[in-house]
């Protein structure tokens, strides 16, 4: 019994010396707890795409775990590295082309709720401009305009020693493609540009660009008319979109400064509030923190999750309601009430007033 005894310690104490040259990149990808991790929707989109991302890990643990911990500061290298294992590993040429359909606005945090809110296509691309180094610093849009025709440029700060093809496809077919599903009967770009060499098929990418297409071309872009740009995309009111907008833009600027943390949890609160309602857990929880550890660092600013909350609701319901025509019920909606009463009543907690005397009395 004795030498079974050692025996099975020593069988332990081997696994455990394998556990530690475990890359954490793969100990975070079997731990629930790296639901908590920025960039986890990143790689799940990669599994849905047919990566083995057990593997993916292994072989480029360093990399895999920057992309876990902070996507944002991702280098056009590693992250051409990255896609280029998962078009391998997946067997998929299109890979870049394909996280199009896998990878939608909702993932892209405060700039994918600025492209839900924006009210046509000048305004969203306003939107991309300015803000996608929130998402990814490396690389920017830029919005072009002549009479007739306008580009829109993708540029990556820095040179890559990988093809760049990938990465290309998937942040220029993202617009691509969103433009296609509004504006419908099959409508694609007059014209498209990529910096990178032409694939073998060019199948996929004539569905998305259409034919008039170069390879090794100066800059990675695609032209489209001039007109597209006063589209309306949403049909809620203007002025109420531009409400939502101007506060999420005063947060997201909030946000780069240091000290961060009411501004980031402000911004989180307002995002996440339409699709769900929202609470600290789930706040807590995109923000890699426990619940507890976000209610003791609000408190030591003096604040509170509720308080902010009610201070966000506030503000954009009391401005929707007095500055546009929106019915109440729209209002609610957006701030993530589905019952009008519920709304009602927490309008009438913070302001003192139902949402309905609140118009008629201002």
């Amino acid at each position: 019994m004795f030498h079974q005894a050692i025996q099975i310690t020593n069988v332990i104490l081997s696994l455990f010396k394998r556990l530690t040259f475990w890359p954490k990149s793969l100990i975070y990808w079997l731990n629930m707890e790296n639901k908590k991790l920025p960039g986890i929707w990143l790689l799940e989109a990669f599994r849905r795409g047919g990566v083995d991302t057990y593997i993916l890990s292994r072989d480029y643990p360093d990399e895999v775990q920057n992309l876990l911990e902070d996507p944002g500061t991702l280098t056009p290298n590693t992250l051409n590295l990255i896609l280029n294992a998962c078009a391998e590993s997946s067997g998929d040429d299109n890979f870049g082309l394909h996280l199009v359909d896998l990878v939608d606005q909702t993932m892209f945090g405060p700039l994918g709720y600025l492209l839900a809110n924006a009210p046509n296509y000048d305004r969203l691309l306003y939107f991309a401009e300015i803000y996608y180094h929130t998402l990814y610093r490396s690389a920017a849009f830029k919005l072009k305009k002549g009479e007739i025709v306008c580009s829109l440029e993708f540029h990556v700060q820095g040179i890559s020693r990988l093809s760049q093809r990938h990465h290309n496809e998937w942040s220029l077919g993202f617009f691509a493609v969103f433009f296609s599903r509004q504006i419908g009967q099959e409508w694609l770009p007059l014209r498209t540009e990529f910096t990178n060499e032409a694939p073998a098929d060019m199948g996929e990418l004539k569905r998305i660009f259409g034919d008039d297409i170069t390879f090794n071309a100066p800059r990675t872009a695609f032209e489209f008319e001039r007109e597209i740009l006063s589209r309306k995309i949403n049909t809620s009111d203007s002025r109420f979109l531009e409400i939502l907008t101007d506060q999420a833009e005063a947060l997201l600027q909030g946000v780069v400064q240091p000290e961060s943390l009411e501004a980031t949890v402000r911004l989180q609160i307002l995002e996440l509030l339409e699709s769900d309602g929202t609470n600290s857990s789930d706040i807590a929880r995109r923000m890699a923190m426990s619940r507890s550890t976000l209610k003791r660092s609000l408190a030591v600013r003096g604040l509170t999750f509720r308080g902010l909350r009610d201070e966000i609701i506030k503000d954009v319901a009391c401005k929707a309601l007095l500055e546009t025509e929106a019915e109440v019920g729209t209002v609610a909606s957006k701030l993530g009430y589905s019952e009008l009463s519920a709304f009602d009543r927490a309008f009438k907690r913070i302001t003192g007033m139902s949402p309905t005397m609140y118009r008629q009395a201002h």
